[in-house]
């Protein structure tokens, strides 16, 4: 592993970025024309065609030009029929092994995007699961994705409730927030939690009322632990598998950049494989999660020897933080309580934090130092207060520089706090595909309304000239480019209510979300996120022109192709 480390170092500091050509591919010319190109340049915003040769953007402008100046005998015409043809997509957040994972387990998301709505529905996902290759290979009968929001019984399940389904082998069921799930007595058995179990730092064993034998609901880092242990043990048996899966759900949605956002070790050394063994086909940019090594020496000597610049397709942009927990799960970490507190609590609950500021201030002031760009985990506003403490006291140790460091989610950030975001650069990535999922949850459970109307407020970061931009958090929602659009722009609940729509932004901003603004995140403004000659060709053909359509039929909007560096990774079927 030391000789592979080294030559990752290797080509970090001897391939410099602008040199990013995969090999193999043939020199060719391709001219793009016949529908509508959005070049997401301000300056010229829309094209008539546009050229590309050996995977890098040659030129944009009039079909009549381009074509007098590159149509031979040899060029590739692609007629777009109509078509919208546009940059390709840019994760700004997401977890992208665990599309895999997910992908491999029983799929307990709620409707539109699965079809669990009761307990007997996710017992028909699970009992189908017990046979299935992850379930042999890890031990456990793995579900992902309950929403108890969107539960008939309208709670999480106990230990008692997955037990009526299996007893005989250990089940762990994940709620679709990935902050907390459910395990049954055979699972609670194998992990040693019983009544004498304390609360791990930044994480709570509910209990059965009256008494403190855990009740099967395992909320943050008494969750992580056992999570962290099936990540390395999906690895260990199949490397690749999740990897594969991941990257077919990110192109069909019309992504060429992936994020791996609070990587474990065994996440890390999974894409490092996959990237010796050229199996990437989109762009993943790693960022590890420091408290999940031994030691922090261990950790710095990992990051010291990490692939800077891609190395086929894979790099390690910072690390990732996480200071509490989700809003839909109630185990953020707010200033005011929770509307209606979850079971166990009383009316004061607030949500507590994941890490103690000195730990938090001891990690930001190493990515500063070593000038690793840093993501921080915020959802409440509790949590942005002390994001905002700790990288104002390291800009002030250690000097203002280009950090871009990034508040991801944002969710319940106030105004006041968006004012101290602008004076320190830091860039708020919104999950605004909450005002779908959660909006009525938020609304009527969570945050009550004058909170939940100002979830993920884009409008209000916009009036600041704030760079933002937006995710999925795949797979807590899976990839889905056109909802993350759509919930920006409608904020439409899933009860078809407006949240909010003093926040609502227009489809223009939406885009430059997942676009320009999202390549600047990366530090890669320079070659991706617009249309423009030298930038790669990272392309997304749309059936639709979302700058036309309906604000209220965006979400219908369908990938018709995907393109990394002009070869083709995604091709719709049929339309």
């Amino acid at each position: 592993m030391k000789k592979h480390l080294v030559f990752y170092l290797f080509i970090s500091i001897v391939l410099p970025y602008t040199t990013y050509v995969s090999p193999g591919f043939a020199s060719n010319t391709t001219i793009y024309y016949g529908g509508d190109i959005i070049t997401m340049n301000d300056s010229s915003p829309t094209a008539g065609a546009l050229v590309v040769k050996d995977g890098i953007i040659e030129s944009v402008g009039s079909q009549s030009l381009l074509f007098n100046q590159y149509h031979t005998k040899t060029t590739k015409l692609v007629n777009l029929n109509g078509k919208t043809l546009l940059p390709g997509f840019i994760d700004a957040h997401g977890h992208f092994t665990l599309v895999g994972f997910l992908a491999q387990s029983a799929n307990l998301l709620p409707p539109p995007d699965s079809t669990v709505s009761n307990f007997k529905s996710m017992a028909d996902k699970l009992l189908s699961h017990v046979n299935s290759p992850q379930a042999i290979n890890t031990g456990w009968v793995i579900g992902m994705g309950y929403d108890n929001a969107q539960l008939e019984e309208q709670h999480h399940p106990t230990a008692a409730d997955l037990d009526k389904i299996i007893a005989d082998k250990p089940v762990v069921v994940i709620h679709q927030s990935g902050h907390l799930a459910a395990v049954n007595s055979k699972g609670l058995a194998l992990i040693g939690y019983n009544a004498l179990t304390p609360n791990p730092p930044g994480g709570i064993i509910r209990r059965v009322k009256g008494t403190n034998q855990p009740n099967g609901v395992l909320e943050e880092s008494a969750f992580f632990n056992i999570l962290v242990k099936l990540l390395s043990t999906g690895h260990q048996q199949n490397p690749f598998a999740m990897i594969q899966s991941s990257q077919a759900a990110y192109a069909a949605a019309g992504f060429t950049t992936a994020q791996e956002g609070r990587a474990t070790n065994s996440e890390m050394k999974g894409l490092i494989l996959a990237a010796q063994h050229k199996k990437l086909q989109i762009d993943v940019v790693s960022y590890p999660d420091p408290t999940f090594y031994q030691d922090d020496s261990s950790f710095q000597l990992m990051m010291s020897q990490r692939p800077i610049s891609y190395f086929n397709h894979y790099r390690v942009g910072g690390i990732k933080l996480s200071l509490d927990g989700s809003p839909q799960a109630k185990t953020a970490w707010l200033t005011q309580p929770y509307h209606i507190p979850p079971y166990g609590q009383n009316n004061n609950y607030r949500g507590y934090p994941a890490m103690q500021t000195e730990d938090v201030q001891k990690y930001v002031n190493m990515a500063f130092s070593n000038n690793w760009q840093l993501l921080v985990h915020s959802n409440g506003d509790a949590a942005s207060d002390q994001f905002i403490t700790v990288v104002d006291n390291a800009i002030k140790t250690l000097g203002s520089s280009d950090y871009r460091s990034v508040m991801i989610h944002a969710q319940i950030i106030r105004e006041d706090q968006l004012d101290v975001l602008s004076a320190l650069k830091v860039i708020p990535s919104f999950m605004s595909v909450h005002t779908f999922y959660w909006g009525d949850w938020h609304r009527d459970s969570v945050l009550g309304s004058e909170r939940a109307a100002r979830i993920s407020p884009a409008q209000s970061a916009l009036k600041r000239n704030i760079l933002y931009t937006s995710h999925n958090d795949a797979p807590v929602t899976l990839p889905n480019a056109m909802m993350i659009l759509s919930s920006q722009v409608n904020r439409t609940t899933r009860s078809g209510t407006i949240l909010g729509k003093e926040q609502q932004v227009s489809i223009m901003d939406a885009l430059k979300s997942i676009t320009t603004n999202a390549a600047y995140q990366y530090f890669e403004e320079d070659r991706k996120g617009s249309l423009e000659p030298g930038k790669l060709a990272d392309l997304v053909i749309l059936d639709k022109n979302p700058l036309e359509v309906d604000p209220e039929k965006i979400n219908t909007i369908k990938v018709v192709e995907t393109l990394k560096q002009g070869k083709t990774i995604y091709k719709a079927t049929s339309m």
